[in-house]
């Protein structure tokens, strides 16, 4: 027997910000092909966690600060996410990783990516945070300053409860006016190409380098919704 207490005080314990859990029943609208069970049948509930990253470093003018902030936050949570795999299966239970990278499925002529499953669509599910206009997950605490990681099991678990809607100010289009190439469309879609050509570049040394994170920087909820 485990529960939803049990397996959030040990994602804090790791060095999680913020864990959630969704059960398998809240991913009926998922795409063909990209629900938890197209990865695992059995899986029972998601477990979705987030680190949170610090937002000084978009406001200088050097790019690599940021972009070893990204590397390190993302080697951060899959360590979290690979501890609480371990535990799980210790328990006796099924766990499987939900990676951000590699992607499974990459389109070269429009430069879009997917993962197995939504890191950002599975923290949704789990109460980790809603999908801004700028399609970043942002948490009511950290904004959008967060960094994501997540698995499935087969582990029965206790529900978050989610918020079902947008909290972005209804008549606020700041992300989708200054992003420098467009990329961002009224519904939160954005264009994977346009995005990548412009904000993940080779440095002079043929080393990959965030230098964009407009839509992160302008949005008013950036570092959470009660500061705001």
């Amino acid at each position: 027997m485990i529960t939803s207490t049990e397996i959030k005080e040990l994602a804090k314990e790791l060095g999680a910000d913020v864990c959630g859990i969704a059960s398998i029943d809240r991913f009926d609208d998922s795409p063909a092909g990209f629900h938890p069970t197209d990865v695992y049948k059995n899986t029972k509930s998601v477990i979705s966690i987030a680190c949170r990253i610090p937002g000084s470093s978009m406001y200088i003018d050097s790019p690599s600060p940021y972009t070893a902030i990204e590397d390190i936050a993302l080697a951060r949570v899959n360590q979290i996410v690979l501890s609480l795999t371990l535990y799980l299966e210790k328990c006796g239970f099924q766990a499987i990783m939900i990676p951000s990278v590699p992607y499974d499925y990459w389109d070269a002529e429009t430069m879009t990516g997917k993962g197995i499953l939504s890191l950002k669509h599975l923290g949704y599910k789990a109460g980790v945070g809603y999908i801004g206009k700028n399609s970043l997950l942002c948490n009511d605490e950290y904004g959008n300053l967060i960094k994501l990681g997540a698995l499935i099991t087969n582990a029965v678990l206790v529900a978050d409860p989610f918020i079902e809607k947008s909290l972005c100010k209804e008549n606020c289009t700041l992300c989708i006016d200054r992003c420098p190439v467009g990329a961002i469309g009224p519904n939160a879609e954005v264009c994977q190409k346009k995005c990548r050509e412009y904000a993940e570049v080779p440095n002079k040394r043929g080393v990959e380098i965030y230098a964009c994170h407009e839509c992160r920087k302008v949005c008013p909820n950036r570092n959470g919704i009660k500061k705001h």
